[in-house]
């Protein structure tokens, strides 16, 4: 009996002990489970997130965050860049004489000639601009265009159009990739800017490689992999476009292309079952360089291809001559330099609260990632991931530090330098409010606050972060309506001077065959320019101080070229004039002629103005004149209507214009009403740009 009980005894407390360490199993269980919450809490762990891998985000929450669909997206963008084609004015003079004439030029067979374009020199490619001429005549085949502002719209509104495409395709990829939170703050963030509001018409080079490069971000957002499609999916496009947008547009674009290189050596794909640690570093730089060789053969073979032909020399790389005259021989610095804090102002000037954001990025990027990794291990899977989503984050940030890093450390600074990162400066500022908010979440967790608030809090600052980029956007609004009413009228001026020419007419213009006139059988579309009959003689437009405001031949009716008057404001070298295809016999000729009116030291070249300003020279060489007037600025305001005789001349029109010099900030930076201006004790000055003509034709020079 005692046996029986003591075995019943030991059962016992077998049952109790495995009862014991059954609750003590599950007591750890849920300890263990406790401590995963709170590292998720503490630490933002990663979570393998989208077809990209990798993702910033942690799981909660993302299926919560409204992202536009891709068509929502581009209408909302388009309307804003449509409204910038029709309404931004051409910023910077470099702009209309070293593009938009040289197109005009092929178009037309006439326009105004920078030193760039001189044979001896052959700084500037028209391989890029047989983009813009297809495309030209692309659109011409199927609307038929009839005056040449027509053609000047349709190409900034093409140009307005696939920037609003690159830019849905990137905050697409974000989303997928990345976070859905941020892509939908970059989204804000695109939509105020004004800095793109105007670039993304521009016909810059610059520009062209900004749309190129967001491309490429769009592509490289997806992590480092080693299967089947990454090459595909990742290399070739990303590849292919920052290689197009430095060997077809702008050479210094392919500084955005750094991070991503250095991405693709650096961080291991989490498939990669290559045990060896330089098989798959090989591998990968075996892929770019194969991508990125044949890119340069296809883009960099064409340009110089035809650069060739038109400066009729053998293998011009227009590319390496702009690289080796500003960058190795210094000459950039003849036209002006900057303090170092130029694109800061200027980006607070187009982006305010984005611009500081993006610049804070980085040392929150820093923040999060030392919050990200401070646990008890080191080691392990858990460490290994944190570190590398880390990398992957900042790989993504630096092309807008690189860039903007360079082009701070010119002595020549310009706006335009810092625009193929216009888009990368707003997922900056995405990436630093969406980080702020984790870490304001990490430190209240370390903190021992309750869940419940931690939650409530989170809330406010995300909404907070986007209060912040919707009042930044409105700002921005304000700045692009300051840019289309302030700065607008040279184009206005020039309509007016248009205006009349297009009245004569409505004959197709000579950009080859319509659709209409193929279907009516009339075969090429008729030549007569703008609608004007065919004239024997050229009249001239005058322009003085004002030559930078210049918006194009475009503006200019047919049969109708500019000259400059001289003026003791500039001593640098104007514009020539292309020798026109009516005097060459074709574009070629125009384009490759010798000329030795042009130099590299922007030195005054008499050859390119009047030969002085008085008001018999005007009179017999002029025939219209357009310049800026200032009433305000009284004996100081040098205008040339002053030198105009009243009884030989008409007044066509003036345009309302800011006076720059006079205005102070605020009355000039953003759109504010005049009755709250004056509220605040803030006067504008205006002047205006007007528009006189010769009653009498001019004399033969």
């Amino acid at each position: 009996m005692s046996g029986v009980q003591a075995n019943s005894t030991s059962v016992k407390q077998a049952r109790a002990e495995r009862r014991h360490q059954k609750q003590a199993r599950k007591a750890r269980e849920q300890t263990e489970e406790k401590k995963r919450a709170v590292i998720k809490e503490q630490d933002l762990v990663l979570h393998k997130g989208g077809e990209g891998g990798p993702s910033i985000a942690a799981n909660e929450g993302q299926e919560k965050v409204y992202v536009p669909s891709a068509s929502v997206l581009f209408r909302i963008l388009a309307v804003v860049r449509i409204a910038g084609a029709l309404m931004a004015p051409i910023q910077d003079c470099d702009e209309v004489y070293n593009y938009w004439e040289p197109l005009h030029l092929l178009q037309f067979g006439s326009g105004k000639q920078t030193w760039e374009y001189a044979p001896q020199y052959a700084l500037r490619s028209y391989g890029f601009l047989y983009v813009y001429k297809w495309a030209a005549q692309a659109m011409h085949l199927a609307i038929g265009f009839r005056t040449k502002p027509q053609v000047f719209y349709a190409l900034r509104l093409a140009m307005a159009l696939a920037c609003a495409g690159c830019e849905t395709l990137f905050v697409r990829r974000i989303a997928d990739c990345v976070d859905r939170r941020i892509a939908a703050l970059t989204a804000l963030a695109l939509a105020g800017s004004a800095g793109i509001f105007h670039a993304a018409s521009a016909l810059l080079p610059s520009s062209f490689a900004m749309c190129l490069c967001t491309l490429a971000s769009a592509a490289a957002m997806r992590a480092p992999s080693d299967d089947a499609g990454h090459l595909a999916r990742r290399v070739v496009p990303a590849v292919a476009a920052f290689v197009a947008a430095a060997a077809g547009g702008w050479p210094y674009a392919i500084i955005a292309a750094v991070p991503f290189a250095l991405e693709e050596i650096s961080i291991r794909g989490d498939n990669d079952n290559d045990g060896c640690c330089w098989r798959w570093r090989i591998r990968r730089i075996g892929w770019v360089a194969v991508t990125g060789f044949a890119s340069l053969g296809a883009v960099a073979g064409a340009a110089c291809a035809v650069d060739s032909w038109h400066y009729a020399q053998a293998a011009v790389v227009a590319a390496w001559n702009q690289v080796a005259y500003n960058v190795v021989g210094g000459g950039s610095q003849l036209y002006g330099t900057e303090p170092w804090h130029f694109y800061i102002k200027n980006g607070l000037a187009n982006a305010n609260a984005v611009m500081a954001l993006a610049l804070a990025s980085l040392p929150v990027w820093a923040a999060y990632c030392c919050a990200a990794t401070m646990r008890r291990s080191s080691t392990g899977p858990l460490a290994q991931l944190r570190s590398t989503h880390c990398w992957l984050l900042l790989f993504r940030i630096l092309p807008f530090f690189l860039v903007f890093g360079v082009f701070s450390a010119q002595p020549h600074k310009e706006e335009r330098f810092l625009t193929i990162v216009y888009p990368h400066m707003c997922f900056n500022a995405a990436v630093a409010l969406a980080l702020a908010q984790r870490l304001c979440a990490w430190t209240m967790a370390r903190a021992g606050i309750g869940a419940p608030t931690r939650t409530r809090v989170a809330a406010r600052l995300g909404r907070l972060g986007v209060g912040v980029l919707a009042l930044s956007a409105a700002v921005g609004v304000l700045r692009m309506a300051a840019l289309a009413s302030y700065y607008g009228a040279p184009v206005r001026a020039f309509a007016l001077l248009h205006d009349a020419d297009a009245k004569a007419g409505n004959g197709f213009l000579p950009l080859g065959p319509t659709v209409k006139a193929l279907w009516s059988g009339g075969g090429a579309a008729d030549t007569g320019g703008s609608g004007s009959p065919p004239a024997t003689t050229t009249a001239v437009v005058c322009m003085g101080k004002d030559w930078y405001r210049f918006p194009s031949s475009y503006w200019l009716p047919s049969n109708h070229r500019l000259e400059y008057i001289p003026t003791r404001f500039f001593d640098g070298h104007l514009p020539g004039d292309f020798l026109p295809t009516s005097e060459s016999g074709s574009v070629r000729a125009s384009t490759s002629a010798a000329r030795a009116d042009f130099n590299a030291q922007n030195r005054w070249e008499p050859r390119h103005a009047l030969s002085d300003n008085s008001t018999r020279t005007i009179a017999r060489v002029c025939d219209a004149v357009v310049d800026a007037e200032y009433p305000g600025r009284g004996s100081d305001s040098h205008a040339v209507s002053d030198l105009l005789d009243p009884a030989r001349w008409r007044h066509v029109g003036c345009v309302p214009m800011l006076d720059q010099e006079r205005t102070p900030l605020l009355g000039r930076v953003v759109y504010i009403p005049r009755l709250v201006l004056r509220a605040l004790g803030v006067r504008q000055q205006w002047g205006s740009m007007c528009v006189y003509r010769k009653e009498q034709p001019a004399e033969a020079v």
